[in-house]
C-alpha cells in the first residue's frame, strides 16, 4: 500500500506514471500507424493485381480476319 501512496504522491512516482502513460500512448500510435500502412499497402497490391489481370485479359493487338 505504501508503494501506491508513493506512486501517486511523490515526484518520482508521478514521473513514473507519466512515463508509463507515454509508453501506452506510443504503443497506440505505432499500432494505428502500422495498421493503416498495412491496409494501404494491401489495397494498392490488390489494385495492381486487378490492373495486371485486366491487361492479361485484353487482346494483344491481334486482328480478326474479315
Amino acid at each position: 500500500m505504501d508503494a501506491l501512496i508513493d506512486l501517486f504522491t511523490s515526484f518520482s512516482g508521478l514521473l513514473s506514471l507519466a512515463v508509463i502513460a507515454f509508453i501506452f500512448l506510443m504503443a497506440v500510435y505505432f499500432y494505428r500507424l502500422i495498421r493503416n500502412n498495412v491496409e494501404r499497402e494491401v489495397a494498392e497490391q490488390e489494385q495492381r493485381e486487378r490492373a495486371a489481370a485486366s491487361r492479361v485479359s485484353k487482346p494483344t493487338g491481334a486482328t480478326l480476319p474479315r
